[in-house]
């Protein structure tokens, strides 16, 4: 109870330096016990983008806010002859503080002191001897009997394979725990993951395993469980019954940014939609768990994936930007859709006969993420003149500006009787003024999240192997000599206008038809379509 007691008045002392204390912070103080084992961080692919982009900034930021162990050291790992000098420098280009709050002396000091906790092994991921030599590195840092090691694996698919098999059998923690966070691809279909779900299960636990879907981690789509259940006026409402239709729409206005050879061999739906934007599908429509823990949730979640009708090439319309094969990298004869759409079904007692719009795009009009709960209409027809077309919706805003807003029916003020959609909106830059200044990244939350050993973001092997179930035969199909290629849009575009068809066919299935006809009238209409 006394070191527990001198160990948080110590916690207090370092957090209270920090005028920028977020949500983060809370729950820091609430695991001060984990955080004072040290822990090593060795990144495997150090020199590539994701860890200058995105895994070392995370971890300043986790260093800036006080949250990470109060002994820790980082270890880049990779291919490239770099010294520690080289690699802090490089890495430093991407670091900053992104709170307008704090003083600049204040972020380039911290950021000194973290860059001093920054070293580099150079080896080949194949090499036994160059991740024994890693391990001996990574012994001189450590002080203490029981540190801990967290591997994160920046590599591409083709080393996966190596990388594991040389973490495991030269380099893991002798005393402490060994994690290991692994980024997507999981594979490219049923078969390729199953053979990746052997050779991870070969050299580690499954509670050794941490899937990232940094999609999940992002501050949206945690907040669509309390939405769901912490609202009961929504949660009532979360069903056949009162939905309509659902629509999860990915679009970005800029095209494959330098990865068009990764992008090429795997297409937007297998970069986009079998893993994030299915994710995000299984959070909004989940039963509610026993409790929200990770197992709990990772059942639910498995038992949502495994309850959505097969997909076939005919549940799709897929197109690519024009220019794209002209990409360095991309073949010329290249048939890898830039764009998707689809229409999915969950065969349950809550969903069925509610299709679910999902839409994903690379070079469209504008970047926007966002989830749209479209409601039945029911008895407000009595309210609305013939030809009006309002209906509710709730919209989740995931990216940019992210918010939560209804939409609703409402008079306009004055003798006339004109009926106007209105919207009560929470936008997080508003609603939290102070703390949407420091909103964490995904990243963050997810490493934060792996250092305490919770799994509740991550992804299960079961609910993989769910999505390739689900996504594999349409893939399959797609990808066949005998299916159509890809519809070519040009680049800047909104949706193409062929998914109106594919809307209109799953809307009839449904019997919603009738609801429909009027918003797929307008569907050309540059409202409508900048819309989706």
């Amino acid at each position: 109870m006394e070191n527990t007691s001198k160990l948080l008045k110590k916690s207090i002392n370092r957090l209270g330096s920090n005028p920028n204390l977020t949500i983060m912070d809370n729950d820091y103080l609430a695991n001060q016990t984990e955080l004072e084992q040290e822990v090593t961080f060795c990144v495997i692919g150090a020199s590539g983008d994701l860890s200058r982009k995105k895994t070392m900034p995370a971890l300043f930021s986790l260093y800036y806010h006080n949250v990470l162990p109060f002994k820790f050291h980082i270890v880049g790992f990779g291919r490239k002859n770099l010294s520690d000098q080289s690699f802090r420098e490089a890495a430093m280009e991407n670091l900053s503080c992104r709170t307008g709050v704090v003083d600049k002396d204040e972020c380039d000091r911290k950021m000194q002191q973290f860059l001093q906790h920054v070293h580099y092994v150079c080896g080949q991921y194949n090499s036994e001897e160059d991740f024994r030599n890693l391990h001996k590195f990574c012994c001189r840092l450590e002080q203490d009997d029981d540190a801990a090691r967290l591997f994160y694996l920046a590599v591409p698919p083709s080393v996966f394979a190596f990388a594991l098999k040389n973490i495991k059998l030269c380099a893991t923690a002798e005393n402490g725990w060994t994690r290991v966070i692994i980024e997507k691809p999981f594979g490219r279909d049923s078969e390729s993951y199953e053979e990746l779900r052997e050779t991870i299960s070969k050299y580690f636990e499954e509670d050794q395993v941490y899937r990232i879907d940094h999609y999940v981690g992002k501050e949206v789509v945690q907040n669509i469980t309390t939405l769901r259940f912490g609202n009961y006026v929504f949660e009532s409402l979360w069903n056949r019954k009162h939905v309509r239709r659902i629509d999860i729409l990915f679009k970005e206005n800029f095209g494959t940014e330098g990865r068009a050879g990764y992008f090429d061999s795997f297409g937007i739906i297998r970069d986009i939609m079998q893993n994030h934007l299915l994710q995000v599908l299984a959070y909004l429509t989940m039963e509610r768990p026993k409790s929200f823990k990770a197992d709990d949730i990772s059942t639910e979640k498995t038992k949502l994936i495994g309850s959505i009708r097969q997909l076939k090439a005919e549940d799709f319309v897929t197109g690519q930007y024009d220019g794209y094969k002209a990409e360095e990298g991309v073949p010329e004869d290249s048939t890898t859709p830039t764009f998707a759409a689809c229409v999915l079904h969950i065969d349950n007692d809550r969903w069925k006969n509610v299709p679910v719009l999902m839409i994903a795009g690379k070079g469209l009009d504008e970047r926007l993420a966002e989830i749209r709960i479209l409601f039945r209409k029911g008895l407000t027809e009595s309210f609305l003149h013939k030809g009006d077309s309002i209906g509710n919706q709730i919209v989740i805003r995931i990216q940019p500006d992210e918010s939560i807003s209804l939409h609703i029916l409402s008079k306009v003020p004055g003798l006339s009787t004109e009926l106007r959609e209105t919207c009560l909106d929470l936008t997080y830059r508003d609603k939290f003024e102070h703390e949407s200044k420091d909103i964490a990244d995904a990243y963050e939350r997810l490493i934060l999240d792996a250092i305490h050993g919770e799994k509740s973001l991550f992804i299960y092997d079961e609910q993989l192997e769910a999505s390739w179930k689900l996504f594999t035969p349409a893939l399959n199909e797609l990808e066949s000599e005998k299916s159509r290629p890809p519809l070519i849009y040009k680049f800047g575009d909104g949706i193409p206008s062929e998914v109106e068809n594919l809307l209109w066919k799953h809307e009839a299935e449904c019997g919603n038809c009738i609801e429909a006809e009027p918003a797929l009238k307008d569907f050309h209409s540059n409202e409508f379509r900048n819309n989706l």
